[in-house]
This record gives C-alpha cells, sequence and structure tokens, in this order.
C-alpha cells in the first residue's frame, strides 16, 4: 500500500546533495529497495528517485541508506522531500472490522439480561426416531410437589399464625392469637405457586435435548 513518509507511515528521513543520499530513521517496518516508490524534491519540484524510471534509480541502498543516480549537487541538504513507500497497511479494512463487530454482538442476541441461554423452538418429537411433531399438551413426566410450614407474623398488628401442610390436613391453621389476620397463608400461597412453577419449568427442561 503506497504510503507517505512521516504522514502515513512514521519515519524520517535526511538528505546529502554531495553524497547524493537520502538516509531514513523511525520506520515502523524494515524496508528494502523494493519498498521505496517515488522520492520527489518539492522545494525543487523535480523527481529524484523513480524505481519505474531507470534514468532516476538507485545506486545502491543499504543500512537504510539509499544512494540516488540522480545528481543531486545542485540541490540544498534542507530542501523538502516528498517520499512515497510501498509498506503493508496495519489498519483493519472495513469488511473485517464489521466482522469482529457482528462476531461480539452475537452472544446479546441468544441471552438475556442475566445471561441465561435463549432458545427457539420449532417442534418437539417424542423420540430421536419420531417423524411426527407432537402437538397439544407436551407428556411430562415426574412428580411436582410444593410443602410449607412455619410461623408468620403480619407487622404493625399483634397476630401470629402457625400453618402446617399434611395429607389429611393440608394447609390448616394449627394456633393463631387473631383469627382475622390471613396475610400471611396467603403470601405463602403465592410463594408455593410460584415454586410449582418454577418446578414444573424444570421437568419440562430436563425432557428436552438439543444438537
Amino acid at each position: 500500500m503506497k504510503q507517505l513518509l512521516s504522514v502515513d507511515t512514521p519515519g524520517s528521513y535526511s538528505f546529502d546533495k554531495t553524497a547524493k543520499t537520502v538516509t531514513f530513521s523511525g520506520l515502523r517496518d524494515d524496508i528494502t529497495l523494493a519498498n521505496i516508490l517515488l522520492i520527489t524534491n518539492v522545494t525543487a519540484n523535480t523527481i529524484i528517485y523513480n524505481f519505474a524510471d531507470s534514468t532516476s534509480g538507485a545506486v545502491s541502498f543499504n543500512n537504510n541508506v539509499l544512494t540516488l543516480d540522480y545528481d543531486t549537487s545542485a540541490m540544498a541538504n534542507t530542501d523538502v522531500l516528498q517520499i512515497f513507500l510501498d509498506l503493508p497497511s496495519n489498519e483493519e479494512s472495513l469488511h473485517n472490522l464489521l466482522r469482529r463487530m457482528n462476531k461480539l454482538l452475537e452472544s446479546n442476541a441468544v441471552v438475556d439480561l442475566q445471561q441465561r441461554q435463549r432458545l427457539t423452538i420449532d417442534a418437539i418429537r417424542s423420540n430421536a426416531t419420531a417423524t411426527v411433531d407432537l402437538a397439544g399438551t407436551l407428556p411430562v413426566s415426574g412428580t411436582v410437589t410444593a410443602t410449607a410450614s412455619g410461623t408468620y407474623t403480619v407487622s404493625n398488628q399483634i397476630a401470629s399464625q402457625t400453618i402446617s401442610n399434611s395429607a389429611a390436613n393440608p394447609y390448616t391453621v394449627a394456633s393463631q392469637t387473631t383469627a382475622s389476620i390471613m396475610e400471611g397463608p396467603v403470601h405463602q400461597f403465592w410463594r408455593i405457586a410460584a415454586d410449582a412453577q418454577n418446578t414444573y419449568a424444570s421437568a419440562i427442561r430436563s425432557k428436552l435435548s438439543f444438537s
């Protein structure tokens, strides 16, 4: 890629008109004669090196010192030179940059805010060899249970209730100081419903397999 020295790529030069040399320094990359494209003395408005012109080529290039064919004795060491080099670009192409950005954003498209994996189910079959998709109610095996017991106190009121749960007496008030206060059991029922829902969801997930 064509790059202008000290503008597109770091580096500097020194010019010796008597020795007909241009010395490069501070370059980012090691260069050879093949990397030097064009050198123009913009002060004298004269091309002093052109890789494609045999009359303005180079005698040699060693240790970053270019010795010119062109006679520069009439010029000044302080003349400004414009130097173009052929160097690899370290800038990432737009195409590669977009691919990298897309790759980074892919993870956000398949997880929720809690980094849980999102799944899209197009169809479910009863087993790996089945040829017909299931419709209607999904068959889920297993037992969903929920139990609760404990003492619940209602704030700002002197009242408490003790709840026991058994097969014979489900959710029975074992003892209470104020029978009209029912916030404790109601809140407990909500928690039981939520636990049952989570257990049912886990049972469904345990029956699903993906490849």
